[in-house]
């Protein structure tokens, strides 16, 4: 939020008045949670509400916007200077030059579909649940006085083992409420698109080609249990109109100064999404362990947060965790 403040003081406003902010984190495993109290907010928004605020900043500048006319190809915006493409993690535009681009992509194991519920679901919470011996994972977090978004995935062995893999998505979403009954407390899962998918870990050696440049998802598919692929995309643009203003109209110069600014912090978030994917493609074993490790194990899966760092981020939870190692050494 800081980095949209610098950018653009007034889209900024909006988004904060829009926007729900908590800094407790329920983590539930098998029976047991620990609330945790964080050292800063996380604020969530309605999907509508942000494209309402970014649409009105456009205009604001005079950019001329155009609604339901599909882009296929790069030749339909033949004769343009600069083609941004922020087409999403299956992007076309992308996919006509992937030799360019120099793309590579895993399938991960894991299935997830995304829901929401009618009514704000609060602390935010992670739920991690072996259910009738399968694995399943739920995260849920309000994002207005009515509504919550309601994340669930399950690992591979449990999507075979459920016969996840022969049911519809009614039948899933269904299954669904079975497995988090207790959270849900009588409310349904609310699909919207809710696909059940594996996830596309999709990454490009160059962040440009010609005059086609890649922004968010396109570029680098943000993993969910990290961070936002929208989140990404407005920081991406934030840099692509910085080197605009250094390079003014030379737009080759200006890509290449783009991709200079945005490489590094993307590598270092990529790779710590890397290393979160991992975690949950594992997590049927990770959690094996108590609560307390367990929860010190996921908060610390990326390597962005040491010891020092968790004592200032989650306090209570860092004491409870050298309570918990102080009793469990040998006396």
């Amino acid at each position: 939020m800081k980095e949209i403040e610098d950018t653009d003081p007034d889209v900024y406003e909006k988004m904060t008045a829009s926007m729900r902010f908590t800094q407790e984190q329920k983590i539930h495993l098998n029976g047991e949670e620990f609330r945790i109290e964080y050292g800063s907010a996380a604020g969530a928004i309605s999907r509508l509400r942000l494209l309402q605020i970014l649409a009105a900043g456009c205009r604001d500048v005079g950019v001329n916007l155009h609604f339901e006319t599909p882009v296929d190809s790069a030749d339909d915006l033949d004769g343009y200077d600069l083609i941004v493409a922020s087409d999403g993690a299956n992007s076309r535009l992308r996919q006509e030059r992937e030799v360019e681009f120099g793309t590579e992509r895993r399938i991960l194991g894991n299935r997830f579909a995304w829901y929401g519920v009618a009514r704000p679901m609060e602390p935010m919470a992670l739920i991690f649940r072996t259910f009738e011996e399968g694995t399943f994972i739920g995260h849920y977090y309000a994002y207005s006085d009515a509504m919550s978004t309601f994340v669930t995935e399950c690992d591979e062995r449990t999507w075979y083992k459920f016969g996840l893999d022969r049911m519809t998505d009614d039948e899933r979403k269904a299954e669904m409420e079975r497995v988090f009954a207790p959270e849900l407390m009588g409310e349904r899962l609310i699909a919207n698109h809710s696909i059940w998918r594996q996830f596309p870990a999709v990454t490009n050696e160059h962040f440009y080609s010609g005059n086609i440049v890649l922004l968010g998802d396109s570029q680098r598919v943000a993993h969910f249990s990290i961070g936002s692929g929208t989140r990404l995309a407005m920081e991406d643009a934030a840099a692509l109109h910085q080197a605009f203003q250094e390079c003014e109209q030379d737009v080759a110069a200006a890509l290449a100064r783009f991709e200079h600014i945005r490489r590094p912090g993307r590598q270092k978030f990529g790779e710590a999404a890397r290393l979160s994917f991992e975690w949950y493609e594992e997590v049927a074993r990770h959690m094996q362990q108590p609560l307390v490790p367990f929860i010190h194990d996921f908060l610390t899966r990326t390597g962005r947060i040491n010891e020092e760092r968790l004592r200032a981020y989650a306090p209570g939870f860092y004491d409870a965790y050298q309570s918990f190692r102080d009793s469990a050494r040998p006396q």
